[in-house]
């Protein structure tokens, strides 16, 4: 799972704290309901057969001597990944940007639906939860790489090793480092065409320096870079700090940045596409707690507690 779960959060919360206050003030109090759906769109991909391929694009396994495909329509995009073999899927090779181009005008009709109602705050809430989690994969390198796991280069497990174990590792404390501000102007700038082509391609680029990295830190850590380690109710082998540590050097701590600068762009769009609605404000009737529909259905003294937890 891209990011693994705490950091899909972290990079939401992250986003969430580079908005700026005027936004913040119009959307909700706290991010508390957003981050609740910030691994949405993983947990979908159970249930749902299209979810996966809204998570990547395998940039490496385009057709030989295919246009770029930066920047153009889905509906162009298929002729070029069909063009050898019209049996073939389009979706075959992921259709993460597109989907992310999708994502951002669902934002937008979230906040100012077309039938004039009132903006929904779940629908919202929703929408931008899914939004981030897509450009959060974006800026993963081997979600653009269709040897995604090392499975072509007997490297299986890189991706967790990457994505999940680094990154979990980065955010214990005493690891953490602080993410430099982003500007008012970068907050205020989103393409939605083309910023998620540019963190895509930025990520192609750190693909080979990874698989570089990961052949290095098996040879360094493989006696005794592993040690048991409790996952919920489960021990799991797992690279220990000392071995995460080596690997964050050999990757030229890179993970970081891409962390702090996905968060940065998740801002940025949830921005944008608030600007596009109009810059809605939500008033205080929009912020239904999540049980007030089911409220009558329980007992007097459980609707009273419910109500007494949720006062500010």
């Amino acid at each position: 799972m891209a990011w693994g779960f705490s950091p899909h959060r972290h990079i939401h919360a992250k986003a969430w704290s580079f908005l700026p206050s005027a936004f913040r003030e119009a959307w909700q109090p706290s991010p508390a309901d957003l981050l609740r759906w910030a691994t949405s769109a993983d947990s979908r991909k159970h249930t749902d057969t299209l979810e996966a391929a809204r998570h990547y694009l395998d940039l490496d396994d385009l057709p030989l001597h295919s246009p770029s495909l930066a920047g153009t329509t889905w509906a162009n995009a298929q002729e070029v990944l069909t063009a050898d073999d019209s049996t073939l899927s389009p979706r075959r090779l992921g259709v993460l940007p597109w989907e992310l181009e999708r994502a951002y005008w669902r934002m937008v009709a979230a906040w100012s639906p077309r039938d004039s109602s009132a903006p929904n705050l779940d629908r919202i809430n929703r929408a931008a939860a899914d939004f981030g989690h897509y450009l959060a994969d974006a800026h993963v390198p081997l979600h653009t790489s269709g040897n995604y796991d090392g499975q072509r280069t007997n490297q299986r497990g890189i991706h967790a090793l990457w994505e999940t174990q680094a990154a979990e590792w980065l955010l214990v404390p005493e690891n953490r480092k602080s993410c430099r501000p982003c500007s008012d102007r970068n907050v205020l700038l989103y393409d939605p065409v083309w910023t998620p082509w540019e963190a895509i391609l930025e990520s192609h680029e750190l693909v080979d320096d990874v698989l570089l990295a990961e052949k290095q830190w098996r040879e360094i850590c493989q006696h005794r870079g592993h040690g048991f380690q409790r996952r919920g109710r489960t021990l799991a082998l797992l690279p220990t700090p000392e071995a995460l540590a080596v690997w964050d050097s050999l990757t030229k701590s890179t993970t970081w940045p891409r962390l702090c600068l996905a968060s940065c762009r998740i801002a940025a769009g949830w921005h944008a596409a608030w600007v596009e609605a109009g810059s809605p404000r939500l008033t205080a009737t929009q912020h239904i707690p999540w049980w007030e529909p089911w409220a009558s259905y329980l007992p007097d003294a459980w609707q009273s507690k419910l109500r007494n937890w949720n006062q500010p």
